[in-house]
């Protein structure tokens, strides 16, 4: 949703993943690039570019080298949850001027914020990508997660 949003608020988008058969998905929610976040030559090639990085996953990442990624006085953002502390390098940050934040998401407040935008998404067709299983399969839908297939989100349909 964040490439959708961003690219209708009229942002040029980098996105990052590191499932390569999600590359034409993310350029067609809007994306200008994938970079492909397992790759030290593909990080290294948007060094000192990006002003603004907005972390959506949920692991630990090499924060060093999105860090490196970032603009001088650029933001690193991030509302996932990851669990391990996440090692930041002080040098990547001062040397820059960067910083890092973050910010809860799925609150009542953000989604009556979200809510609000509805209007902006109708008009510019911002939809979530979602992939439906039935309730009653809900065992392979939880499969296919743990396997790695889910391409974005899993939503349960009940009749």
């Amino acid at each position: 949703m964040a490439v959708k949003f961003l690219k209708h608020w009229g942002c040029e988008v980098i996105a990052f993943s590191s499932n390569p058969k999600k590359k034409k998905a993310i350029l067609n929610m809007g994306a200008s690039e994938v970079i492909d976040s397992t790759s030290p030559e593909e990080l290294e090639s948007i060094t000192g570019k990006l002003n603004f990085i907005l972390n959506t996953t949920n692991v630990s990442l090499d924060w060093n080298s999105y860090l490196t990624a970032l603009a001088p006085k650029g933001k690193f953002h991030t509302v996932g949850a990851v669990l391990e502390p996440m090692e930041i390098p002080a040098f990547s940050l001062i040397m820059g001027e960067k910083s890092v934040g973050g910010s809860p998401i799925g609150s009542p407040a953000l989604t009556k914020t979200m809510l609000d935008f509805f209007d902006f998404c109708v008009r510019h067709s911002i939809y979530p990508d979602v992939e439906e299983f039935p309730m009653e399969q809900v065992n392979e839908a939880i499969e296919h997660l743990e396997n790695g297939k889910a391409r974005f989100r899993i939503v349960l349909k009940n009749k």
